[in-house]
């Protein structure tokens, strides 16, 4: 079946929520702009460019993604709205994972909050707790599986990495 990657990628810094009317609305910051965007540069310099992005449609959510696939040099159509991902549980974002298209090898999934965060926690043969930071990223690959047999504790490796901090 070959190798399957999951890369998690949680939205940059937004603007308060009692800024916008909606949540759904809020933006990026200044600084969630810059945090995106070191993310992309370090994606592609990385070659951890992804087979295709599903986005949650938050405006700051889709406003991440396009500056991650702007610095992968990614067409517009492998980056996807998933409409479940807005606020989504790890169920639901496990669920998309699982249901991906077996010629799909590399996956991204920019989204929120505290799904992402606890999705990445399990990720590996050594899960730890983890709060992903605005902009920061987990991915982890499998072997020998096609996405729907995958869970997140059978990553044969993952690595986490952030605005801030660097990889770990």
């Amino acid at each position: 079946m070959g190798t399957r990657r999951l890369t998690l990628l949680r939205h940059g810094q937004a603007h308060s929520a009692d800024s916008f009317p909606e949540d759904f609305e809020r933006t990026l910051t200044r600084r969630g702009i810059a945090e995106a965007t070191a993310m992309g540069s370090r994606i592609a310099q990385r070659r951890l460019i992804p087979d295709l992005i599903l986005v949650s449609p938050a405006e700051r959510v889709w406003h991440t993604a396009s500056l991650v696939a702007a610095a992968c040099e990614l067409d517009s159509n492998r980056v996807c709205c998933a409409r479940e991902l807005y606020l989504a549980t790890p169920e639901t974002v496990w669920r998309l994972v699982t249901a991906s298209n077996a010629a799909t090898l590399h996956l991204m999934i920019c989204g929120h909050n505290p799904s992402l965060s606890q999705i990445a926690s399990r990720l590996g043969p050594k899960p730890r707790p983890l709060d992903l930071a605005t902009a920061g990223m987990a991915t982890a690959v499998w072997t020998a599986a096609g996405w729907a047999a995958l869970q997140p504790e059978m990553a044969e490796s993952s690595e986490f990495d952030d605005p801030a901090g660097g990889a770990s």
